[in-house]
């Protein structure tokens, strides 16, 4: 009779617990292991946190944990230490699409690559001048980030068996098809192998093994767990194996699809290994691993199914506590905000001297700094442009403190970029970059970039790092724009169109030190040609003068200029928090307006003739800013002035106003009016607005700007008036080929203006 207590409690497991697989026949002597595994699903792998916590709350502590994929990051957590409720906030609180892109935020770059970065359709690395291809679209630096900051705790454990709770996960060796058990090394390289989808993620080079996704062998590793030494295993599967026909919509999803064929084959077989199986799967339908924006939903479904399982899981608690041996309890490690530095070390730079990454790091070794300060210091060295990845780990010394290992994976030695776009003011083009470091000279940046369209702009410039941090570059680059200007009457009426063609060489120096701002100055040499294209009457030099008449109009002239420049913005396009603001004083010196005329009209060239203009002095401030008030809801400001010391300003160099995008660096967006519509010397406006994300990537932005010339003693009127104020709406959406914007805008007594882009190109 000694067997009637277990018996009974079976009998009571069968009849509230359908779902549980039959126990031993025989009690053993010792508390059973309890195995806990989870699948891999991509972002139906958030349903495991519902799981964990109704687990959690019905009194099971799993002995050993293994996972894959999604199912391996949420695993490993759970071994970390971190509760259920725990992992669930971490969920919610990251921003998915950034951590599972090639991006980070724009705030992280530094400032001479903000320009070029996140703007690009296609980049191909280019090493000796031959064209690759990457082994993935994603590197995943900021998913990298995250991984070392959440398991900080665990950086000086090699054997996972040593977590708080004994922790697998499976990766796929890419040159053999092998499935690979790790069970050692720096965590949270481990995890990024197991959640490296190939062709989607680049692959993870550990312990001499190039390791992916370990979905494509062993999405549901259950046979690990029993390895491991586990006597009951519990399962929770949100991978179905293969997709379905109407999913797969893309290129990329029969890729995926095809990738995943052994694991599929396998999946039932483990399934038979479980104990006891909550399978959500069937009711994540409509959901993909693609689905982040819908987390808090996926993870309220996981706990929902759970539920089901409740009384089940509170039997198999009560049954496991039945015996003198407790349930497994972990000793959770701390996972401390700030460490001592004992010795920094610094693995995997070859082009880049480790002297020049240590300086730029400025970590003080025997000093105690914060891992936030750390971290920072990692992303300004990512934001350099020159490392693919940039990772660390703080392992604790046997002297005290930790040693800081930093590991840098440099990126090619050149890079060809490409993107297209659209929009009705400037019609399709195409903008193609060649980034190359270390051309001609170590500690150079070489860029060439040509922006092919209506109105065409090229950027070719050349920066020489100098000084211990690399904290100063010398800069010589070369401008090339042409493109159409309009030219109105007091009534709005157009009455010509001159194409310009301007090239502007320039040399200086600014600062690198910084990530959020520089601070430099510039002589510059312009010289800009005037083409008219469209007869009509304009007014040159207080002469009016019938554009027919004309074959070319010439403007030179040399500037010496300080600037400051600041942008803190999280991204390009609709940013929901940050500033952009450059303040610019410039000495305008050695101008020259010349005139040719036609055969005909000689008197005009005479007339006109070749004149200097006296030197003048130009400031501007612009500042743009995005002021967060709630989560989905942005306050959107817009300040500006130009100040000028002449009124004698020869076409083309006054301040232009008009357009949805400013294609000229001497113009400022007024979305009410057509490019061009009003020129101006001194200019003050103002702008407010509000952003609200209507859903994810999906932005509503209703605007109003005042642009007015009197209050700075403006000599020249906005067509007769000297204030005026636009309104306007825009609807945004961030598409992997850029941002979609639908806009309207108008001004009183104007009628409604509408707008249309799509892609990456932006604006001056």
């Amino acid at each position: 009779m000694k067997h009637l207590p277990y018996i009974l409690l079976l009998l009571c497991m069968l009849c509230t617990a359908p779902h549980v697989v039959q126990a031993q026949q025989k009690r053993p002597a010792h508390r059973p292991r309890i195995g806990l595994v989870l699948s891999g699903g991509g972002a139906k792998g958030m349903a495991h946190i519902g799981f964990l916590k109704v687990m959690e709350k019905a009194g099971i502590r799993p002995d050993y944990i293994t996972g894959t994929s999604m199912g391996s990051l949420v695993g490993a957590l759970y071994a970390l230490g971190y509760s259920a409720e725990e992992i669930e906030r971490i969920a919610l609180e990251q921003d998915w699409e950034m951590l599972l892109s090639n991006q980070v935020p724009l705030s992280q770059i530094a400032m001479e690559e903000k320009d070029y970065y996140g703007r690009y359709l296609l980049e191909l690395p280019v090493n000796n001048f031959e064209i690759g291809f990457p082994s993935g679209l994603i590197e995943g630096q900021a998913l990298n980030n995250l991984l070392i900051r959440l398991s900080r705790g665990a950086h000086g454990i090699q054997s996972f068996n040593q977590l708080p709770t004994p922790f697998a996960c499976v990766a796929t060796d890419l040159t053999t098809g092998e499935k690979v058990v790790l069970r050692q090394g720096f965590l949270p390289e481990a995890l990024r192998a197991s959640m490296a989808i190939p062709t989607v993620f680049t692959p993870v080079k550990l312990d001499g093994r190039l390791l992916v996704d370990g979905g494509l062998v062993q999405n549901f590793p259950v046979q690990e767990a029993l390895d491991m030494g586990a006597d009951f295993v519990i399962g929770v599967n949100v991978g179905g194996g293969l997709e379905p026909e109407k999913n797969l919509k893309s290129m990329l999803d029969v890729l995926v699809q095809a990738t995943f064929f052994t694991s599929a084959s396998n999946l039932e077989s483990e399934k038979k290994k479980t104990d006891l199986l909550i399978d959500v799967l069937p009711s994540l339908e409509g959901y993909s691993t693609g689905s982040f924006a819908d987390t808090k939903e996926i993870i309220r479904i996981g706990e929902h199914v759970a539920r089901q399982y409740e009384d089940s899981l509170r039997t198999l608690a009560a049954y496991f506590k039945s015996f003198p041996e407790p349930m497994h309890r972990p000793v959770y490690r701390s996972r401390q905000d700030s460490v001592q530095i004992s010795r920094l070390h610094i693995s995997g730079a070859s082009s880049m001297p480790k002297r020049i990454i240590r300086r730029r790091l400025r970590l003080n070794e025997h000093e105690t700094t914060s891992i936030r300060s750390i971290e920072n210091r990692i992303e300004i060295l990512y934001g350099t442009g020159r490392f693919n990845k940039v990772s660390y780990a703080m392992v604790p010394a046997d002297s005290g403190g930790h040693y800081l290992q930093v590991n840098v994976e440099e990126a090619a030695e050149a890079a060809l970029k490409a993107a297209v776009y659209y929009d009705s003011e400037n019609r399709a083009g195409a903008t193609v970059n060649y980034t190359h470091r270390n051309l001609l000279w170590e500690r150079s940046r070489f860029v060439a970039e040509v922006d092919l369209g209506q109105n065409i702009r090229s950027d070719v410039n050349y920066l020489k790092y100098m000084g211990y941090r690399n904290q100063l570059a010398l800069k010589l680059a070369s401008q090339y724009y042409k493109n159409d200007m309009s030219l109105f009457d007091d009534r709005g009426s157009k009455v010509a169109i001159f194409q310009q063609n301007a090239n502007v060489g320039q040399l200086g120096w600014q600062t690198t030190t910084n990530n959020t701002w520089t601070l430099g100055q510039r002589l510059e040499y312009k010289l800009a040609r005037l083409y008219p294209q469209v007869a009509g009457q304009v007014t040159i030099d207080s002469v009016s003068v019938d554009v027919s008449a004309l074959e070319q109009l010439k403007v030179r002239n040399w500037g010496l200029s300080t600037f400051f420049r600041l942008n803190t913005l999280n991204r390009h396009a609709y940013p929901t928090r940050g500033w952009r603001t450059e303040l610019q004083a410039n000495f305008i010196f050695g101008n020259k307006f010349s005139v040719r005329a036609g055969e005909e009209h000689p008197e005009l060239a005479q007339l006109l003739g070749n004149s200097d203009i006296v030197p003048y002095f130009k400031v501007a401030l612009q500042a743009n800013g995005v002021v967060p008030l709630r989560r989905n809801l942005s306050l959107m400001l817009r300040h500006g002035l130009f100040l000028y010391t002449s009124n004698d300003l020869p076409i083309g160099e006054e301040t232009m106003i008009g357009g949805y995008t400013s294609v000229l660096p001497n113009m400022v967006e007024y979305r009410a009016a057509e490019p061009f519509a009003y020129y101006t010397d001194n200019l003050f406006y103002s702008g407010i607005g509000l952003q609200v994300e209507l859903r994810r990537k999906l932005y509503l932005q209703a605007t109003s700007t005042l642009i007015n010339t009197s209050i700075l003693h403006g000599y020249r009127s906005l067509r007769g008036k000297s204030t005026r104020v636009g309104y306007g709406a825009t609807l945004g959406y961030l598409t992997p080929f850029g941002p979609v914007t639908l806009g309207t805008a108008h001004e009183d007594g104007s009628e409604w203006r509408g707008f249309i882009s799509l892609g990456f190109r932006l604006p001056w």
